[in-house]
């Protein structure tokens, strides 16, 4: 009996499958069957129904699985093909393995293409495939990934293996950042020394921004696509399903294009191609020549990109020479403007008036909201979930992108061997949890196009490190854009772990274990704290010194203690990286923390104990060592629980002002022995990273209070925003 498409739809979205797949992401409803398709590893597609342009890259796709692909009659077809026009999901198919073949409905190139990279999945060997059906659309239309190839270049070939993965894992969007500071990447043609001069910088930072003193590697460095390279790589991607979305940044992260054209900024002066990371306070002037200069470039950037949507960047634009600029304040008193913010609303209206009239709409990061919002502007929101729900209220469509859950550059493990990061901590689980439309009522929600991971490269420097901080997130990220009711964790990690992590081998893909190292979970005891390794596959078995162990304990000591312990894993015959981990003991290990101010919640870890839990943390710093606070007023009191003598309390600072972390200014350290009644021990402003105090102490109760700057100050890197603080392990000692 044939069944119906409408009866399809019907009959899987009762049947949520409870495990993960083969598939990646996991499609919206399967349901497993007892058939088989044998085959002889040939696969026969009806000519009529393939499009031509789609299937040679099928053949590619089907190859690396060492299968045939060919066209054949619909009478000698043994996947069949049928395009269903009113299917209501442009992207969403139908498919099913049977004894006889496979089966697919379609409504779209882009839903065929789809319907392939799952087949491409389920098939596990070139001889046979398990019956299963299939009902599968994606949540959101917009599923993005963009990389920055400005700090480091790539080369058009290392682009295409990257979009090959992100097609695999059914994102439709590449977000490709072609210029900033440190290096402008398409070729104008009208204005050739954005390339010639702004592709090149003369030296390249070496180590950490925070690190002093700098240094610096003075090979010259660069690299840029030309025009036709662009267009090349436009339609592979389109091939797989993918539009890239170019961006041009501005009108801050300027650097490289003042380089070449000074007279495009306020002061006009000579600057060199930027070398280091950050923001820079030479950005674009807000004149009618240098507006007149990009929608010149804009004009040549639509040519080669077909997208409907431009990203024009408008982050980080340090207003210090606009409100200095006689050339702004003209432009201002014209227009009748009141502040550089509205000087930036309308330079950003008048880019978006002019792409506009080309039939594009712009895109920028929510920077642009500040001084009014363009009116027909799409946001890309990165510096958290607000400014995406501002605008999702305004009625403008949004793409999230918060840094909490898609900034890629972060650290993924605080494993001794994880390559140098910018900082912050994103671990695989936390990807997971990323749901675009969280704290959006839901009249708002139809706003959320999708959302989008984040690369950037300042530390990135090779095509092999960013997929080691992209893979396995990406799938993460995959997932959670393409199915709104995806498994628990626990069984995506099981499948990823062995299902898909293969995939990536056979491609050639470097990819991060750090999600298969053991997790641990603080329990504080009375002399002490221990920690559980909670498994993270169930077949992880957990040694140290070659026996198998469930948990680590540190007792409590009156001086600063070390405690190293080296655990290895395996799953079966496979082993993973080994995890050196090494705690401190000190009077304060394992005592409650009352926090008054609490710990911002991308960088709060063990809870009441994140100050007493043993885990010291290390520079250059990992977001999931230090406890990190956005506020400008940090209090907490640590309970020792009776009454203890001690003759010296530290906590380290980190002062890390290209992150928007800031040494505090002052503190006050104050004992009590009830509770009630504090003394002050110390007053002090902080000259270096160490809150101190040495002297004879007696108390049970110890309040720390932290002050830092209300704002960041102007030219720096987060400017007008609160600077972020974080400390280290409370160390108290006899």
């Amino acid at each position: 009996m044939k069944i119906t498409l409408v009866g399809l739809l019907f009959f899987f979205t009762t049947q949520l499958s409870a495990q993960h797949s083969l598939v990646f992401p996991q499609p919206s409803n399967v349901e497993q069957t007892a058939d088989k398709f044998v085959f002889n590893g040939r696969l026969l597609v009806d000519k009529a129904q393939i499009p031509s342009e789609l299937f040679p890259y099928l053949q590619q796709l089907f190859g690396r699985q060492f299968i045939h692909l060919e066209l054949s009659s619909a009478k000698d077809a043994t996947i069949r093909l049928k395009q269903i026009q009113t299917f209501v999901y442009t992207e969403g198919y139908q498919l099913a393995v049977n004894n006889s073949g496979i089966d697919i409905e379609y409504s779209s190139t882009e839903s065929l293409r789809n319907a392939f990279q799952t087949l491409n999945q389920l098939i596990q060997n070139p001889k046979d495939i398990a019956g299963v059906r299939i009902s599968d659309q994606p949540t959101y239309a917009y599923r993005g990934v963009h990389l920055d190839c400005s700090r480091h270049f790539f080369s058009i070939r290392e682009l295409m293996k990257f979009i090959d993965q992100l097609a695999k894992l059914k994102f439709n969007r590449f977000h490709w950042h072609l210029t900033d500071d440190q290096g402008w990447r398409i070729e104008i043609k009208k204005y050739p020394k954005l390339t010639s001069v702004g592709a090149w910088r003369d030296s390249t930072l070496i180590g950490h921004f925070s690190k002093q003193p700098a240094e610096w590697d003075h090979t010259k460095y660069g690299g840029f696509y030309t025009q036709e390279e662009a267009k090349i790589l436009v339609e592979y991607a389109r091939i797989r399903g993918i539009e890239i979305i170019p961006e041009i940044e501005m009108p801050g992260h300027a650097s490289a294009a003042i380089a070449a054209y000074p007279e495009l900024s306020c002061t006009e002066k000579q600057i060199p191609v930027v070398g280091t990371w950050g923001v820079f306070d030479d950005v674009f002037c807000s004149q009618e020549k240098t507006r007149s200069f990009l929608k010149d470039v804009l004009d040549e950037i639509i040519d080669i990109f077909p997208s409907q949507v431009i990203h024009i960047g408008g982050d980080e634009c340090p207003k210090v020479n606009w409100e200095k600029c006689p050339k702004c304040k003209a432009v201002m008193t014209e227009n009748h403007l009141n502040n550089s913010h509205e000087l930036q609303s309308f330079f950003i209206r008048d880019i978006e008036n002019y792409v506009n009239s080309k039939g594009r709409t712009i895109i920028g990061w929510d920077e642009i909201l500040e001084g009014g919002l363009a009116p027909n502007a799409q946001v890309m929101s990165w510096q958290g979930m607000e400014g995406g729900i501002a605008a999702a209220k305004l009625k403008h469509q949004v793409v999230m992108t918060p840094t909490s859950y898609c900034y890629f550059d972060y650290y993924q493990s605080g494993h001794p061997s994880e390559p140098l990061a910018i900082g912050g901590y994103l671990p695989l689980e936390k990807v997971y949890q990323f749901d675009p439309v969280k704290g959006l009522d839901d009249e708002y929600k139809r706003y959320i196009l999708g959302g989008q991971a984040n690369l950037w490269t300042e530390y990135l420097p090779t095509i092999q490190a960013v997929e080691y901080s992209a893979f396995p997130r990406l799938v993460a990220m995959a997932e959670v854009l393409w199915n709104k009711s995806k498994v628990p964790y626990a069984d995506f990690v099981e499948a990823l772990s062995a299902n898909y992590l293969a995939q990536l081998r056979n491609d050639g893909v470097r990819y991060s274990t750090s999600f298969l190292d053991p997790k641990l979970e603080i329990r504080p005891s009375q002399k002490g704290v221990g920690f559980d390794l909670i498994k993270p596959v169930e077949d992880v078995v957990f040694t140290v010194n070659n026996e198998i162990v469930t948990g680590i304990t540190i007792g409590r000591t009156d001086q600063v203690q070390e405690h190293r312990f080296i655990v290895h894993s395996n799953i079966g015959d496979q082993e993973l990286r080994v995890c050196d981990y090494t705690f401190t003991s000190h009077l304060a290990l394992g005592k409650r923390i009352r926090f008054d101010t609490e710990p911002h919640e991308k960088y709060n870890h063990n809870g009441d104990f994140g100050l007493t839990d043993g885990v010291v943390g290390k520079k250059p710093w990992k977001g999931n060592e230090w406890l990190g606070f956005n506020n400008d007023t940090i209090r907490f009191t640590l309970d020792l629980e009776e009454l203890t003598s001690f003759t010296a309390i530290q906590i380290e600072t980190l002062n890390d002002p290209g992150s928007w972390i800031y040494r505090p200014e002052r503190f006050v350290i104050q004992l009590s022995k009830d509770g009630r009644k504090f003394k002050t021990a110390k007053k002090s402003k902080l000259t270096g990273d160490l809150i101190q105090l040495k002297k004879k102490m007696k108390a049970r109760y110890v309040k720390v209070s932290i002050f830092n700057k209300e704002l960041i100050p102007p030219g720096q890197t987060g400017a007008g925003f609160t600077p972020w603080t974080f400390i280290n392990e409370i160390i108290l000692t006899k």
